[in-house]
């Protein structure tokens, strides 16, 4: 029997128990690594493509998160400790703009596997690199402002629905169906819970985001953490697809038989620019970018909710 027709749809397992750990419920064969296709890779995990098929009748694939079991063995548990966080937040949260949960099963060689609604083959990141290695200039305004607009509704319902804040905002964690069909945010897994106020109140809650994307309390630690995090992030990622780069990384474009030189980077440049707002090349940008710079550049802190909600 090969992995797809293996697959069975699991019942609601009951209370306290999940697919794969003790539960009654019938269960989920997640198959082998090398029989799914790569679809990209986090710290410590790779995402995988799984195809189903229920009595030879083909059904909508998932997306499977496994830990990568090349990584380091010490810090293994970590990863699947935060896995298995992810999952249990995913389940909780049913939103359009975010992928959704659709099982955590344990595979053959024992470990948790989430599986997740498929948001499409390819990262938004992914798509700005396409783009940056063709040579074809910042995405046109009204595809950035698409963009906006279903994270701006997905980080909401996050905010003020789950008191929420996502934590690691950037391109790599939006994913996309087709010409941009479908916008979803993805990799829950290091949110942290928010009080009445937007803030992240729990002492023992460490904001981990990834360097380029965080706000300057953050990365001193001198300030608390609220929303705002997850927004200045959201500025950034709008900022990508205008520049095709990543924040602060500001590498001068090479030849394609050279190479970067570590010695050629400023890394007290880098150092001294994350947590702000980084430039941008307004000769690229004609009038149709207006919206979008405006949002940029309110006075809430790189977004302006009500204003990107009316575009």
């Amino acid at each position: 029997m090969d992995a797809e027709t293996a697959f069975k749809t699991p019942s609601k397992p009951p209370v306290g128990k999940r697919s794969g750990q003790g539960s009654s419920s019938p269960s989920i064969a997640i198959p082998a690594s090398p029989f799914m296709q790569k679809l990209g890779y986090g710290t410590g995990v790779n995402v995988y493509l799984m195809k189903r098929s229920l009595k030879g009748i083909s059904c909508s694939p998932w997306a499977v998160k496994k830990i990568n079991l090349k990584c380091d063995a010490s810090r293994r548990t970590t990863y699947q400790q935060r896995l298995n966080e992810e999952a249990k937040i995913l389940k909780t949260l049913q939103h359009p703009n975010i992928v959704g949960y659709r099982a955590f099963a344990e595979a053959k060689d024992g470990s948790m596997c989430l599986a997740m609604e498929y948001g499409g083959e390819k990262s938004l990141n992914d798509l700005i690199e396409e783009r940056n290695t063709k040579h074809l200039g910042p995405f046109p305004a009204a595809t950035i402002l698409k963009v906006a607009l279903h994270m701006a509704r997905g980080l909401k319902y996050l905010h003020n629905d789950k008191n929420l804040l996502h934590g690691d905002i950037k391109s790599s964690n939006v994913v996309i169906k087709g010409d941009f069909e479908s916008i979803k945010i993805c990799d829950v897994g290091v949110s942290l819970p928010l009080d009445e106020n937007m803030m992240v109140s729990d002492p023992e809650a460490h904001y981990i985001g990834t360097e380029p994307w965080k706000p300057k309390e953050a990365l001193e630690g001198d300030g608390p953490i609220t929303d705002k995090a997850d927004i200045f992030a959201f500025g950034l990622t709008l900022w990508e697809m205008m520049t095709l780069s990543i924040p602060h990384l500001n590498l001068e474009e090479e030849d394609e038989e050279s190479s970067f030189d570590e010695d050629d980077f400023d890394e007290d440049a880098y150092y001294a620019a994350l947590g702000t707002r980084p430039p941008l090349n307004m000769e690229e940008l004609d009038p149709s970018y207006q919206k979008i710079l405006h949002f940029l550049t309110s006075s809430h802190p790189l977004g302006d909710w009500q204003y990107l909600f009316s575009a």
